[in-house]
C-alpha cells in the first residue's frame, strides 16, 4: 500500500482529505421526444485517511460514493470511473486495464483546452466507450475532473457535470 501512496503524490488528481469539487450538473431524462434537464449543485469530496480514501458524493441525480482503489499502474475513483479503472500516468494514448468483460478499457485521447465555469483548464480527455454508453472526464492535473459526460453514443449526455469551484 505505501508504493500506492507514493504513486497518488504525482497523480493528476488531488487526493487528499478534505480536497472538494463542486459541480453544476445538468440531468437530461428523454420522455418520449422531449428531453427533460434538471440541473442542481453536486460536491465530491475526498475522505478517510491516506491508507483507506474514498470520495462522497452528494446532489445530483445519481450519488455514487465510493473508495479510491490503486493497483501498480491504474486508479480507480469510484464516483468518476465506477468499476473501470484509469490509467495511474495519464498521457495521449495510454489505456487503463480491460474489465473483466473485455468490453473496454478507459484510454486517454487527447490533450484539449477546456472552459468551465471555474476557469479555462489544459485538461486530458479521458473515455470509456462501449456500443451502448460512453464516459468522457476531462482530468486537468493538479486540478482533477473539471468536465465530465455520461450517456449513450451520438445523443445528448444523460448526465453532464462542469465545474463551479473546488479546494482546499
Amino acid at each position: 500500500m505505501l508504493l500506492a501512496l507514493v504513486s497518488l503524490a504525482g497523480f493528476a488528481i488531488p487526493l487528499q482529505p478534505g480536497t472538494f469539487w463542486e459541480y453544476r450538473e445538468a440531468y437530461a431524462e428523454k420522455l418520449g421526444e422531449i428531453h427533460s434537464v434538471t440541473e442542481e449543485v453536486t460536491r465530491f469530496e475526498v475522505r478517510g485517511t491516506a491508507l483507506s480514501l474514498f470520495v462522497r458524493q452528494t446532489g445530483g441525480a445519481d450519488p455514487a460514493s465510493g473508495p479510491v482503489e490503486v493497483g501498480e499502474d491504474w486508479i480507480r475513483i469510484t464516483p468518476w470511473t465506477g468499476e473501470d479503472a484509469l490509467p495511474m500516468v495519464l498521457e495521449v494514448g495510454r489505456k487503463g486495464p480491460v474489465a473483466g468483460d473485455g468490453a473496454a478499457a478507459w484510454t486517454v485521447e487527447a490533450e484539449e483546452e477546456v472552459s468551465v465555469p471555474a476557469g479555462v483548464f489544459r485538461a486530458l480527455r479521458c473515455a470509456l466507450r462501449t456500443p451502448t454508453s460512453v464516459s468522457v472526464l476531462w482530468i486537468a492535473p493538479g486540478v482533477g475532473v473539471v468536465r465530465e459526460e455520461q450517456g449513450a453514443p451520438r445523443t445528448r449526455p444523460e448526465i453532464e457535470r462542469v465545474l463551479l469551484r473546488r479546494g482546499p
